[in-house]
């Protein structure tokens, strides 16, 4: 009864979450449908593929500086020392906004040039007001994470995402034209919106006092750094071939295509996602990041249950292609089914890599993290060159597939090294959660 109950925390947790994560990718699906079948061309689809990926290197980056040191010194510090550590986070979320906005405004036109992506140097300029909008978001969003107020955080995407496609629908409807950059603006729109619903979900947390003390403003950024190098590295193996296909084969029409498979194996990774943003304030907590049989059961019991959904996903997603990408993209897609075919089996990499990250950082080991991310990502950036160079379009599927086998090698090398962690263990797990779910099931509809 008592293994049930902490499933019960765990499955409640994770519905929230998990509506959370799933609303990211579903109104992305939404807005992918609506773009490709008939709004942008498919050489526009790829000028916008590259401007996403730009925004989630900016929100990768702001998150990996900020939320996750916050999150874990929230769990460690007592009531009266949260004020300071969110007016710490509050000014290097601030800081580092600002940076990457001078970054992004005199990288703009060069990146244009190199990815062949007419268009995009002032879809850039728009984003970066967008940006200041991303502060206040960003820091009701972490608090909100801190708390685990997965219910709120729901809401919050729910309305960014719902109004972003609401505001891209209507607008074709009566105009019957869409430009990248009017895309962009409802994309600043949106955030607008969010910061509203999070500041109502959040404001019962809010400390309402700024008091910046030096000392946490050190910790934060000390242990920050290490996991920004590693969300750098996370960005860059999980982007390169988006990044590099454009420049060497000379054409955004690939970069499109890429996306659309991308749609797809982003929506077979939710389970993962979901469970993440359970276990890292979880392991944070002091009393569970000094125990290495408990990290080492939380690892393995958090990894089974996410193959035990992705599992069944990955396999579909290799079966049945076409008709996600018929759905997704229609017929002038259908380059991308190969590609979509060969990628579908990192999905289960991944969730071993991803978990690796949470637990390193969340123990207080984010130099370890650091090393390991930036040694896997540096790997995947020369083998997919070569790999795209040999290979054109497919070439980039290759690559990841190489790269995410020699990913989970050094990984579950190092996890088995600090905490006697068997990967074997995780699918033990995952095949057990099946019987066990629908027991919890079971009793709460009998409840």
């Amino acid at each position: 009864m008592k293994e049930n109950s902490k499933y019960q925390g765990w499955l409640l947790a994770g519905i929230y979450n998990g509506l959370q994560k799933l609303s990211i990718p579903i109104f992305g699906v939404l807005s992918t449908i609506f773009l490709t079948h008939g709004a942008l061309t498919k050489p526009e689809m790829g000028v916008w593929t590259v401007f996403l990926v730009v925004t989630s290197f900016v929100e990768l980056i702001r998150q990996a500086l900020v939320k996750t040191s916050l999150i874990k010194h929230v769990n460690h510090a007592g009531e009266e020392e949260q004020k300071y550590i969110l007016a710490a986070a509050l000014v290097i979320n601030i800081a580092v906004t600002f940076l990457l906005i001078a970054i992004i405004l005199l990288g703009a036109g060069w990146l244009e040039e190199v990815q062949h992506a007419h268009g995009l140097k002032s879809m850039l300029y728009i984003f970066s007001a967008g940006m200041i909008l991303l502060i206040p978001f960003s820091h009701f969003e972490w608090v909100l994470y801190s708390k685990s107020e997965f219910k709120g955080l729901f809401w919050v995407y729910f309305y960014r995402q719902g109004s972003n496609l609401l505001m891209m629908v209507l607008y074709f409807l009566f105009l019957k034209n869409i430009s990248l950059d009017v895309l962009v603006v409802f994309f600043n729109l949106a955030i607008l919106l969010g910061i509203i619903v999070a500041y109502l979900k959040v404001k019962k947390h809010l400390t309402r006092t700024f008091i910046l003390k030096k000392e946490w403003l050190s910790n934060l950024w000390h242990f920050g750094k290490y996991v920004f190098g590693s969300g750098v590295s996370t960005l860059v193996f999980s982007n390169a071939s988006q990044m590099m296909i454009s420049p060497i084969l000379g054409s955004t029409s690939y970069a499109a295509s890429q996306g659309i498979a991308n749609r797809v194996i982003n929506l077979s990774d939710i389970p993962s996602q979901a469970l993440s943003d359970i276990l890292y304030p979880k392991s944070s907590k002091k009393e569970n990041a000094d125990n290495r049989e408990r990290i080492k059961y939380f690892y393995e019991k958090t990894v089974g249950v996410a193959l035990s959904i992705n599992m069944p996903i990955v396999l579909f997603i290799i079966l049945f292609p076409k008709i996600l990408i018929l759905i997704l993209g229609g017929k002038e897609y259908l380059d991308a089914v190969p590609y979509l075919q060969c990628i579908a089996i990192t999905g289960l990499f991944l969730t071993f890599l991803k978990y690796f990250g949470v637990i390193i950082d969340s123990t207080g080991k984010p130099r370890v993290n650091f090393l390991t991310i930036t040694t896997i990502a540096l790997i995947h950036v020369a083998i997919t060159y070569l790999c795209i160079s040999q290979f054109g379009y497919m070439g980039s599927a290759y690559a990841a597939i190489i790269s995410n086998v020699i990913g989970f090698l050094i990984s579950q090398t190092l996890l088995y090294r600090y905490f006697k962690i068997n990967c074997l263990n995780c699918f033990k797990y995952a095949f057990a959660f099946y019987p066990e779910i629908t027991l919890i099931l079971k009793e709460k509809l009998r409840v």
